[in-house]
């Protein structure tokens, strides 16, 4: 009888490997219009914050000061 090793290595969900948390990241034009400036969002709190996390949702502020929630594939990249 032979065994077989397995690795259960989680999926990355947050493509950018970044704790997300008090980030402020730029969103996809594929999902938001307007320049850089206006799809700015500022990361919070949420599954989708954390590189190792099961889930997508992240929760924060949208540029214009509203409050919402994002998906984590929808993050172009972090604002420098």
């Amino acid at each position: 009888m032979s065994f077989v090793a397995f690795s259960y290595e989680r999926k990355r969900v947050n493509h950018l490997g970044k704790d997300l948390r008090n980030v402020t990241v730029i969103l996809k034009e594929k999902y938001y219009n307007g320049s850089e400036s206006v799809r700015t969002f500022k990361c919070v709190s949420g599954s989708g914050c954390t590189p190792v996390s099961s889930g997508y949702e992240i929760s924060g502020t949208f540029a214009d000061g509203e409050k919402g929630r994002v998906e984590s594939y929808e993050i172009e990249k972090i604002k420098e």
